[in-house]
């Protein structure tokens, strides 16, 4: 019986794809890239292990997804009044490492803003990996930070910061907004091409200002290599001076 199943740019109709999953009981890897969806997907697959799925995020319903533990979402071209992770998520008690990409998300409307937090929380997340994503104040930011406040147990935080529109001065409101979060279970932070501006400043003194079982924050150290050395020594020794909520936690910069 199948147990993988792998669809890449195909046109399918979303009741044939439900049908398709549905029928396939012992289904444990499932990979969608689904250009374009005309209505809501509900997948049932009481036996699925891994998830990875690109295209409109906001079209996807989990359903009857108890064992799945690895999701990878990478969204395009979605609507933020559409975009309802409590949906996505409703199902998922076994979920342990969760990737997000927005990378080609555009998002259309107009939103005032993203919930603060999933209705419920998911204690199981260990592990949560966000490639691409900018930290200015954006609804890509907001709705990223509001999967981080429930995920209580999150263990492992990795963030690629991506600054084409950063102007690299000014905090972010959003950012501000996560200070009052405690990450009483995260052990190790990485933070990926580190450009010393302003926002990663800011979000690297309030992860180690607010996690008190932090062990170790990776610093990715590629671009700060291009800078002088005097401006390489002045962001080290103003991350050294950020205070530590963790005895144990120490700062390590990657090459």
């Amino acid at each position: 019986m199948l147990t993988s199943l792998e669809l890449c740019n195909v046109k399918i109709s979303s009741v044939l794809l439900e049908s398709l999953i549905s029928h396939c009981p012992v289904l444990k890897r499932l990979i969608l890239n689904i250009p374009e969806i005309l209505s809501i997907i509900e997948i049932n697959a009481p036996m699925l292990r891994s998830f990875n799925f690109r295209g409109d995020i906001s079209f996807i319903c989990l359903k009857n997804v108890s064992l799945l533990v690895k999701v990878s979402l990478a969204g395009d071209d979605m609507r933020a009044e559409n975009l309802d992770f409590a949906k996505v998520f409703e199902s998922c008690s076994a979920l342990e490492h969760l990737r997000l990409d927005f990378f080609n998300t555009m998002f259309y409307d107009h939103y005032d803003e993203a919930p603060t937090r999933l209705p419920f929380v998911l204690n199981s997340v260990k592990q949560f990996y966000l490639p691409h994503i900018m930290l200015i104040d954006s609804y890509e930011l907001s709705f990223a930070l509001f999967l981080i406040r429930s995920f209580p147990c999150l263990e492992y935080l990795e963030i690629q910061v991506y600054n084409e529109e950063d102007s690299g001065t000014e905090e972010s409101l959003e950012l501000k907004h996560l200070s009052k979060v405690t990450f009483n279970h995260l052990r190790e932070v990485k933070i990926e091409l580190c450009t010393r501006r302003t926002s990663e400043m800011q979000l690297i003194k309030l992860l180690l200002a607010n996690s008190p079982v932090l062990v170790r924050t990776l610093i990715d150290r590629k671009f700060l290599d291009d800078e002088p050395l005097d401006t390489r020594l002045q962001v080290f020794a103003e991350i050294s001076k950020f205070s530590h909520a963790s005895p144990k936690a120490e700062v390590v910069y990657l090459d």
